[in-house]
């Protein structure tokens, strides 16, 4: 008939995978993976993520593991000891136990192709949005349903998915348009195709971070990529984004 784990079972057992990591990370790093460099990312923020490796490793190659996840889990992964560093967006809850780097200044637009968007155009209202078939990533929902309250409609959304890269390949097959960071969209290939508009009268922040533990020992790969990330560094005057 089958056996299945008691409440009890499932805690050990989501113990037991932590400790094995653990265990596996601790004779990585004492072996052959000593120089290894490992860092997570949000899917919204590999364009920009990759671009600094590719710069770091333009005169000598060094060793990456790449974790791709959410901002929320990248944290627990980060306070799990599993990966060392993390390129993540705003907005998330500000913990003192990290450090924050400040490496991309990033906002909510509008991309779609020209038979939904006027390409001459420079930005769209949110009632506008309201009358075309609109792609939206669960993340941001929240945010631009409260700016459509506050305006006194509420958004319609034809397709809700949970990945920016998702959201851009629906545009790119006329399906609507999409509300995404605009530093996720890739203009090398989008000249012609797709049209980009800002969202009138309104700000929706969402910036890039490095983030690390605070006192956290690095071996030596590590350390020297953290201070080339820490070289771009901007200014980050508040702390708006954070929730």
């Amino acid at each position: 008939k089958g056996i299945e784990l008691t409440e009890g079972g499932k805690l050990l057992y989501s113990h037991a995978i932590s400790l094995i990591a653990h265990n596996d990370l601790v004779i990585n790093e004492l072996t052959h993976n000593v120089g290894n460099i490992r860092f997570g990312m949000t899917s919204s923020a590999v364009e920009y993520a990759l671009s600094i490796v590719k710069d770091f490793n333009s005169k000598c190659t060094h060793h990456f593991e790449i974790t791709e996840s959410s901002t929320f889990n990248l944290l627990k992964l980060l306070n799990d000891n599993l990966i060392d560093l993390a390129f993540v967006r705003t907005p998330f809850k500000i913990d003192n136990q990290f450090k924050y780097i400040k490496l991309l200044d990033d906002t909510l637009v509008v991309a779609g192709s020209p038979s939904f968007l006027n390409p001459s155009g420079k930005s769209i209202s949110m009632a506008q949005l309201h009358e075309l078939p609109l792609i939206i990533i669960r993340r941001w929902k929240q945010y631009v349903d409260y700016m459509a309250d506050i305006q006194g409609f509420s958004m319609k959304y034809d397709y809700i998915c949970d990945d920016n890269r998702t959201a851009i390949a629906m545009v790119n097959n006329n399906m609507g348009v999409a509300i995404v960071p605009a530093s996720t969209i890739d203009r090398r290939f989008s000249q012609n195709m797709l049209v980009e508009l800002s969202i009138e009268n309104e700000i929706f922040d969402t910036d890039i971070y490095l983030m690390y533990r605070s006192g956290k020992q690095f071996n030596s790969a590590t350390t020297e990529f953290l201070d080339f990330v820490t070289s771009k560094a901007i200014p980050d005057v508040d702390h708006r984004p954070f929730i």
